[in-house]
């Protein structure tokens, strides 16, 4: 009888456990599928985008089992694909919060306690921001929350069939992201402390034999990167120098050795700044204060448990703190994670201390919906046009019957340029002028019989200037494309209407166009003010023609709350520019009436405003989003 009572409460709890992860996971998934970004974007995303459901895969691609499941939720969503693999994050990204409730619960041992830790973790701003976008680090959350929950699930209850299913998951998760290496050194301490008969129990041929085998299995996800390598113009000799090759180019040893523990030691304090800034960002400072808590509760309970959480975070952050890469805010992802399971115990214990788990986790879950509907907006990447606009602009009247486009773009638009050639616009010919270069004359004099003109975007003319061939050809400005500065934005916003105008300082090569800038601020502010200085973050808002309503400069993020003629407006700097290069959610943000009026970036970010809050003109200079011009090109000399 007492088994049958042991059991059904077991069955109980698991239901529990079950019903309340669903939860978690539908309103995840209501959020990040009401705040998608709609289509196309820039940078990775867009590469990850123009191949899904490519039979070809390179080694520098990587992340075949990313690949694989992007190519199995295209399949069955169909439409464009863009939006399937936006979707697809979307999907992994509420599926990972489910998880995190069932492995904050068996960290914790508190159902309610776990819902606090996973609805922290869902609204952080880093997570969200990946949840819906075309990127990988859904998926990775996802499988950390797994390998974590399978872990603890075997220690409690020690079997080789669960430990045996947490090889095979970690063993898959590589396919995903090489940054699973670094749960390795906790994940095996883990396993030698909890083995039932010692670590010597943990090296015995009946553990070591599976682990490897699976281990092999894990890494033949990568075979698709490697056969690959035979399908380019020039293959490997041997397999010996295919596999040189395939290591190469899917570890990135030619960039990760320069930026692997690649911030200087005279920049650790600002890292660690930069650290203080991104932690607080995601959970405020209550977060880390239960994150300490929980450890400690942890340590009293289970010093395995606390060992194995305390060294996978020191793991992961450690790494992030050291990459000098230009968006290590994503790195940090897995130590966000660490630091809302470690909160479980913790809101467990303070439970228990006030006599009411239930009511502490309430008043927890309420502020986590209360810090949900205050990013909202921010995060909503619902209406986000920007990507697709900026490559339609580069691409506007262009058809291959007629022109070929050849472009010298920063990465992250060359990326959108190759996504749209061949999911949006399949009739823009376009190619990198560092391809047809060597060969150019030949190359416009072939098109040229044919018809067609050879188009150039600016840094392409520039390029193409300086070369050996330069001086035998002309250029002229395309006619059918007419970007704009922000002066010229400015000039022709009626007086008092509502603007903001941000300045942050761009990232090499971008630069601001500070005549056009000086004209702007000049027609804006009524001849008031000709700079915003020389500090990184700066903002002026207003109404047209008139004397600015603020003005702020500062050398660290801010945030804003002001009024502009009964409007409300925020105003958030939310990066940290000695070290963010790259930020896919953008680097600030102006939020008027709760409308997301304006996504800043590095450079001059400007905007007009209506009364409801919505943008009236939105303008870029000194980034990936300004404007520029194209130019046609023709021969001057046979």
């Amino acid at each position: 009888m007492t088994s049958l009572r042991a059991c059904d409460a077991t069955a109980g709890q698991a239901r529990a456990s079950f019903a309340a992860a669903t939860l978690v996971a539908i309103f995840a998934f209501i959020l990040f599928r009401s705040t998608m970004l709609p289509g196309v974007e820039l940078g990775d995303s867009a590469s990850f985008q123009v191949m899904v459901d490519s039979k070809i895969i390179s080694p520098r691609d990587a992340y075949p089992l990313y690949f694989a499941v992007a190519d199995v939720f295209h399949w069955i969503v169909g439409g464009e694909a863009a939006r399937a693999m936006n979707l697809a994050s979307v999907l992994e990204a509420a599926i990972a919060c489910g998880l995190i409730v069932v492995a904050a619960a068996e960290l914790s041992g508190s159902l309610s306690a776990a819902v606090v830790a996973a609805l922290m973790f869902a609204v952080s701003y880093t997570f969200w921001s990946q949840a819906v976008i075309a990127e990988v680090y859904a998926l990775h959350i996802l499988l950390v929350a797994l390998t974590l929950l399978l872990l603890l699930r075997w220690e409690r209850e020690p079997s080789l069939g669960r430990l045996t299913l947490f090889f095979a998951v970690y063993a898959l998760s590589f396919g995903n992201h090489l940054m699973m290496i670094l749960l390795a050194p906790a994940y095996a301490l883990f396993v030698l402390v909890a083995m039932p008969g010692g670590w010597r129990a943990a090296l015995a041929p009946r553990v070591v034999v599976p682990a490897t085998l699976l281990a092999i299995a894990g890494a033949a996800q990568y075979l698709w990167n490697l056969r690959t390598l035979w399908f380019t113009p020039m293959p490997p000799a041997s397999l010996s120098e295919g596999l040189q090759k395939f290591w190469f180019d899917v570890t990135k040893a030619d960039w990760r050795s320069v930026m692997m523990a690649g911030v200087s030691s005279d920049l650790t304090r600002e890292r660690l700044r930069m650290y203080a800034f991104d932690v607080h960002q995601q959970f405020g400072w209550l977060g880390p204060a239960l994150a300490i808590i929980g450890l400690g509760a942890l340590a009293w309970r289970s010093p395995a448990r606390a060992l194995l959480m305390l060294l996978a975070y020191a793991g992961t952050v450690g790494f992030a703190l050291s990459y000098n890469v230009g968006d290590s805010h994503v790195f940090f992802l897995p130590s966000h994670l660490l630091i809302a399971l470690l909160a479980a115990p913790a809101v467990a214990l303070v439970g228990d201390f006030l006599n009411s788990r239930l009511a502490v986790a309430v008043v927890l879950i309420v502020l986590s919906l209360a810090r949900t509907y205050r990013d909202f907006p921010a995060l909503d990447r619902s209406h986000d046009q920007r990507p697709l606009a900026a490559l339609s602009a580069l691409t506007e009247g262009l058809d291959d019957r007629r022109d070929v486009l050849v472009i010298d773009l920063n990465w992250q638009l060359e990326n959108g340029v190759m996504y749209v050639g061949k999911h949006e616009r399949r009739n823009v010919a376009h190619t990198l002028l560092s391809e047809v270069l060597p060969h150019a004359p030949n190359f416009l004099r072939d098109n040229a019989e044919i018809g067609r003109a050879i188009v150039l975007n600016g840094n392409a003319k520039a390029q193409f200037d300086r070369s050996p061939f330069g001086g035998r050809f002309t250029s002229i400005a395309d006619s059918r494309v007419s970007p704009s500065t922000i002066a010229d934005l400015a000039r022709a916003a009626s007086r008092g209407t509502r603007y903001v105008l941000c300045a942050l300082d761009p990232v090499p090569p971008f630069v601001i166009d500070q005549p056009s800038l000086s004209d702007a601020l000049r027609r804006l502010t009524g001849g008031r003010l000709a700079s915003l200085g020389s500090r990184p973050y700066a903002m002026v808002a207003g109404l047209v023609g008139e004397e600015p309503v603020i003005t702020t400069s500062e050398s660290v993020p801010f945030r804003e709350r002001f009024a502009l003629d009964g409007l409300d407006v925020d105003m958030r700097m939310e990066a940290w520019l000695v070290f963010d290069t790259i930020r896919r959610m953008g680097f600030g943000h102006v939020i008027a009436g709760r409308q997301h009026t304006l996504i800043v970036e590095r450079g001059v970010s400007f905007v007009t405003i209506d009364p409801t809050g919505a943008a009236i003109v939105t303008g870029y200079d000194g980034n990936i989003f300004a404007s520029e011009r194209r130019y046609l090109v023709g021969s001057t000399s046979p």
